[in-house]
């Protein structure tokens, strides 16, 4: 993109809206918030080398003078934030990348790293990079995506009706992957319907007669998004992963896990096998790993060379990496997110670790549940005492249930810890873990149980 400058032309490299965050050559967006207005730090942004700055009102005689002597420009608009996606949905149309965008209630991370891992063994690929996946990240990934680019990977998620198609109308994807419906954000939609129709909308945003969806063939709601979607007389093609060989066009058989908790299997297809070992843990992730090898198939990449791919991505931080304490125990770092469907499959994966010493879980309260709350909340209780791990400490105030169900389910009294916040649950392991034991670390975002990794490894 180019921009007229006080007379001279000068390349727009990047856009940030994060004054702290601004190079030279940026675009600043200068985006009004709730406890922070992006307009206070324009000076800021120009002194750090924004070229441009995206304002919704005008600028004081102290801003335009930073503007000015910065040689950046100002364009006002009515709202920053549409801004943002109508320059992604203009950049759109400059990209020939084809589009994968990847939704679901849980695993959507995994499997967008998983395909892009896929694709990009064989092709100039990108996608979405951390939790970019909302009405500003999946833009900003948009324009941060280079012309160069055959294959982008976009994460989309969503907490409400309508924001996935809107998502979908900036990018357009060919290719859409649903990775399932569960529980998460039933505190705005209400029921699992609704939430099975926000996932439609990314195969309601598939052009007719040209796009491809990937869904689980076994998955509660894939009829009904099928028929919601109306994909059949759209012409949208359908492509199911993770079932048999009667229902399914991509499955695993043999599967079986390692004392770390990685998943090895057959993966089938077309007729064809391969054999296929994860680095990403938990036997959850085969289903995952299948949706990813549906995408790559359908690129036309060969069966081998995606089990080869897709046994060569590492899992992210904060969603499963195994770190190693100076103390001498292990932390199985799964703190960015999390919901009855992930803790159970996480404490599983605790489960199967092969430990000289103990198994220890640290889950915190769970976010977005609405009416499922308590319920989900004592379903991991019982999850943790079905897993058989050692102790559990319980952080936060809807953990109580957690606890309670844990030791309704056989767990010993003094095997289970309530806390109230990550500081104390960081405290808590650095009392009780010892060398060779395995600590689980789990909770939605907000808990910020992050913390109680950074200090029971440093």
């Amino acid at each position: 993109m180019l921009v007229e400058q006080t007379g001279e032309v000068c390349d727009l490299t990047g856009l940030s809206w994060d004054s702290r965050t601004v190079q030279p050559g940026y675009v600043y967006a200068a985006l009004p918030g709730q406890r922070v207005d992006g307009h206070d730090f324009l000076p800021q942004a120009f002194s750090a080398g924004a070229a441009l700055a995206l304002v919704s009102r005008d600028l004081t005689e102290s801003e335009s003078e930073a503007a000015r002597a910065a040689h950046a420009a100002v364009v006002k608009v009515d709202d920053v934030a549409r801004a943002i996606s109508d320059l992604a949905a203009a950049w759109r149309d400059v990209l020939k990348a084809e589009i994968v965008g990847v939704t679901g209630s849980v695993g959507k991370t995994t499997t967008r790293s998983l395909i892009y891992g896929v694709l990009a063994s064989a092709f100039e690929a990108d996608c979405t990079k951390g939790n970019f996946n909302n009405e500003l990240g999946m833009p900003y990934t948009l324009l941060q995506t280079e012309p160069s680019c055959e294959v982008l990977v976009l994460e989309m998620g969503m907490d409400g009706l309508g924001q996935i198609a809107d998502l979908a109308r900036i990018a357009r994807p060919k290719y859409g992957v649903i990775t399932n419906v569960g529980v998460s954000h039933l505190e705005r939609l209400g029921t699992r319907d609704n939430i099975a129709r926000a996932k439609a909308e990314m195969v309601e945003g598939l052009p007719d007669g040209e796009g491809v969806a990937f869904l689980q063939a076994d998955g509660e709601y894939t009829d009904f998004i099928i028929e919601h979607a109306r994909a059949v007389e759209r012409g949208i093609r359908i492509v199911r992963f993770d079932g048999t060989a009667e229902n399914s066009d991509v499955y695993a058989t043999d599967i079986a896990v390692d004392d770390q908790g990685r998943p090895s299997f057959t993966l089938n297809a077309r007729g064809e096998s391969a054999s296929c070992t994860l680095s990403v843990r938990g036997v959850h992730n085969v289903t995952n790993a299948c949706a990813a090898a549906a995408v790559g198939l359908e690129f036309g990449i060969a069966l081998d060379q995606v089990a080869a791919a897709l046994s060569g991505v590492e899992p992210e931080s904060g969603r499963q990496a195994l770190k190693r304490s100076s103390r001498g125990f292990l932390v199985f770092d799964d703190a960015y997110n999390a919901s009855p469907e992930s803790m159970a499959a996480a404490l599983n994966v605790l489960a199967s670790f092969s430990a000289s010493g103990r198994r220890i879980a640290v889950l915190g309260d769970m976010g977005e549940l609405g009416s499922a709350e308590v319920e989900g909340h004592i379903n991991t209780g019982k999850a943790a005492a079905q897993a058989g791990i050692d102790m559990l400490v319980c952080v936060g105030a809807m953990s109580r249930y957690i606890a309670d169900a844990a030791r309704k389910g056989g767990m010993a009294v003094k095997s289970v810890i309530e806390v109230a916040d990550a500081d104390a649950a960081a405290t808590t392991v650095l009392d009780i873990a010892q060398p060779g034991d395995v600590v689980l670390v789990k909770a939605s975002h907000f808990m910020g149980l992050d913390r109680v990794v950074e200090r029971v490894v440093s």
